[in-house]
């Protein structure tokens, strides 16, 4: 029996021992499915730290197969790191088999076998990610305190259950408060201006209580014995369930120079409006839709409208005429593309309220608003009615001169020529001496009648000018050929460069004529005896340029910014010294602008001096040139019958003096008695003042078509402004034609009629 017990006994022990021995199996391979599936590293090492084991994730953070860890010094991959910082996320760095560098996280923990045999096992963390992460944090946290330094915008964080508080350092410099003083929020509190203090509290209040999205509030803070502005703009970052709110973080900046600023600008708002109201010319502000949004005393007066009426969707085109609106947005809009910001100026009719008109001098800018995206108009407007007025009256004025003036001047010459040439003989020299002065001084007379009409008609555009194609080089051949002798009676010399080739230019030949005598006799005039008058011509680009150039004392520094001015002279003895008004420089600039040139000079002391202008060249030539001078020619035998229109008996009898060796001349003074001996002819020439008191001698030229086609009509008249008439085969201007090229002239075209 005991042997049998003893037998059972050892049965069940060796079942009991195998199934411990499975039990343990199993364990083991749990543990070795456990570490190789884990996700972190696991070596197993020997006391001198050389790898015995290795897991999956061990292989997989350091890119190495299975067979080539086994037996290496762990330290071939793994050193540890002994400066970290208690925060660091990583205890040691690594190295790939790829050397690649890798953050580790270790924990070693050391037992022993079965057997008594010492064993480290090394847990492997690989955190080279969560380094990247921290230090890309770290770096956007670094830019983020450099943006709100350098922005001076400080940071608050604000424990809404505690009252515990967290401040930036850009806060803390903000506040002048230095890194050791702990509470901030007392010392915030204490600083505050206490007038502000009950509006940061109520806005605090409705963003705290969910009325309101943020606080934001400006408020005063003591610093010293001065206060700053500063802004806060705050928000609710957490809440609990319920709703309450436990935390507040916002910004802070020292917005004083702003509240400066923007008291200037109110201040300089009211100023402008105040002088906006007070200017004694029409001021508005207006919309992109030409809309007044801002009107003054003076433009109301002007219109006639009240400020109720005209800020009432009131649009510009309801005072002006609508070609007026339509010229206006046309310029300033091709103002506005180009980039150019120039001012807007020009004359308009002003349609008032009560149906009257009044004349305005519109002076237009504009700026753009970024708030409304648009651009706002700004409008000066100048009541020059009166002034318009005057210019009426000024130009009757002239009128009047050019009608009175001329025609006695013309016949004062006239009759001295005829003197002089009939009686030259017969007469003692001091007499002929007497006749030479008076013939001189009513030259220049005439002169000074011819620049101010001349000056009057150029300025306010009432001049025609035929611009044509012609050549720039016979232009200032017949110039020189025509100022030669006054360049001898000043003893100078005139000295032409010019090339050899055609230069071709857009101008007026008559006005081209009128610039170079000018400019020519000025260079005389100013220049020392025995010296060159130099005129040179060049093309240069797309302008031809015409020099005069002299030697002589030179233009004074304190008149060259005055040199085209009217009524100006270097000094006022130079109007007997050397003749002339002052206008010549004036009238040529106006001449050369209109025709599309510029006009400049060049001066040095006792040396050159060159005037300049520049004349657009021809893209084309029109043809022969005309040649305005009448050549003279043989007179027929037969005796010419020539009708003449003229209301100024005197330079009538003058004419006919001059004509009358070959001439039997029949002289009315209207166009009733023209009619009335039309049928009297044939007639060679008939000779027409355009102006008479019973109306203008276009009204005839019809009728003197009809009656004598074979007629030649000369248009002999004050007026220089007088439009072409195809009709008419010469335009004579009395005060501009010596009466030796009147009878020149008539003689010629009696002999074509012929």
């Amino acid at each position: 029996i005991s042997l049998r017990a003893i037998r059972l006994r050892g049965d069940s022990m060796a079942e009991i021992a195998a199934l411990r021995g499975r039990q343990i199996s199993a364990r083991e391979e749990e543990n070795r499915s456990i570490v190789d599936n884990g996700v972190v590293g696991i070596f197993i090492l020997d006391m001198d730290r050389k790898i015995l084991f290795a897991n999956n994730a061990a292989f997989n953070i350091f890119s190495a197969d299975n067979d080539e860890m086994g037996g290496l010094p762990f330290s071939r991959f793994v050193t540890e790191s002994t400066d970290q910082t208690s925060t660091a996320v990583y205890n040691a760095v690594g190295v790939t088999m790829q050397d690649a560098q890798l953050y580790l996280d270790i924990q070693y923990n050391e037992w022993d076998t079965l057997n008594g045999v010492r064993r480290i096992t090394a847990i492997v963390r690989n955190v080279t990610a969560e380094v990247g992460a921290v230090e890309e944090l770290a770096v956007i946290k670094q830019r983020y305190d450099m943006a709100l330094a350098g922005s001076q915008i400080g940071v608050f964080e604000l424990d809404l259950t505690t009252g515990a508080s967290v401040t930036s350092d850009t806060w803390r410099k903000i506040m002048k408060i230095g890194p050791d003083e702990e509470d901030t929020q007392g010392v915030f509190m204490d600083r505050i201006h206490p007038d502000d203090l009950p509006r940061l509290f109520e806005a605090d209040r409705r963003c705290i209580d969910g009325e309101a999205d943020r606080s934001l509030t400006e408020y005063r803070m003591k610093f010293g014995e001065t206060w700053r502005w500063m802004r806060s703009d705050a928000v609710i970052t957490e809440r609990l369930d319920d709703g309450t709110a436990t935390r507040m973080v916002g910004t802070q900046s020292d917005v004083t120079a702003l509240h400066h600023s923007r008291n200037a600008l109110e201040e300089s708002e009211k100023r402008f409006r105040t002088v906006l109201e007070a200017a004694p010319v029409g001021m508005a502000i207006l919309d992109r839709n030409g809309n007044f949004t801002s009107v003054n005393a003076s433009m109301m007066e002007l219109t006639g409208y009240d400020d109720a009426e005209m800020l009432n969707n009131f649009s510009l085109a309801r005072v002006l005429p609508k070609e007026d609106i339509e010229n206006i947005r046309a310029a300033i809009t091709a103002l506005i593309k180009s980039r150019v910001h120039e001012i807007y100026r020009a004359e308009h009719r002003v349609l008032r309220k009560d149906g009257g008109e009044r004349w305005g001098l519109f002076n237009i800018t504009w700026t753009y608003d970024k708030n409304a995206g648009a651009y706002v108009y700004i409008a000066q407007v100048n009541d020059i009615t009166d002034q318009k007025k005057l210019d009426q009256i000024k130009s009757e004025f002239v009128s009047t001169v050019s009608h009175e003036l001329r025609t006695p001047l013309t016949s004062i010459k006239g009759a001295l020529g005829l003197i002089n040439m009939s009686a030259k003989d017969k007469l003692p020299a001091s007499a002929l001496r007497l006749i030479e002065i008076a013939r001189t001084n009513a030259d220049r007379l005439t002169d000074i009648v011819n620049d101010i009409l001349d000056l009057e008609k150029i300025s306010s555009g009432d001049v025609e000018f035929n611009v044509r194609s012609i050549d720039m080089r016979t232009i200032v051949d017949a110039a020189m050929t025509e100022m030669m002798p006054f360049a001898v009676t000043h003893q100078n010399r005139l000295v032409i460069e010019q090339p050899a080739e055609t230069v071709y230019v857009n101008a007026d030949r008559g006005r081209m004529m009128q610039v170079l005598a000018n400019l020519i006799s000025n260079a005389c005039k100013y220049s020392f005896e025995n010296t060159d008058v130099k005129i040179k011509i060049e093309e240069h680009e797309d302008v031809a340029i015409v020099y005069i150039q002299n030697t002589g004392p030179g233009v004074p520094d304190s008149f060259k910014s005055r040199i085209f001015q009217a009524f100006s002279q270097a000094d006022g003895s130079d109007t007997r010294a050397k003749g002339g008004t002052g206008l010549g420089l004036n009238i040529t600039r106006q001449i050369i602008w209109r025709q599309g040139g510029e006009i400049g000079f060049e001066s040095k002391p006792d040396g050159p001096t060159v005037f300049w202008f520049t004349c657009p060249l021809a893209t084309r030539v029109n043809g022969p040139e005309l040649n305005d001078e009448i050549v003279a020619r043989n007179m027929s035998q037969r005796r010419l019958k020539v009708l003449h229109l003229e209301d100024d008996e005197d330079f009538a009898e003058v004419l006919r003096a001059g004509l009358s060796p070959f001439a039997d001349v029949t002289n009315v003074t209207r166009l009733n008695g023209m009619r009335e001996v039309l049928d009297d002819g044939p007639y060679d020439v008939i000779i027409l003042d355009w102006t008479v008191p019973d109306g203008d001698a276009a009204d005839v030229l019809e009728e003197i078509g009809a009656v004598q086609p074979k007629a030649r009509i000369v248009g002999l008249s004050s007026d220089a402004a007088r439009k072409k008439d195809s009709r008419v085969t010469a335009h004579l201007v009395k005060s501009q034609t010596e009466m030796a090229h009147i009878i020149e002239c008539v003689t010629d075209l009696a002999k074509e009629a012929s």
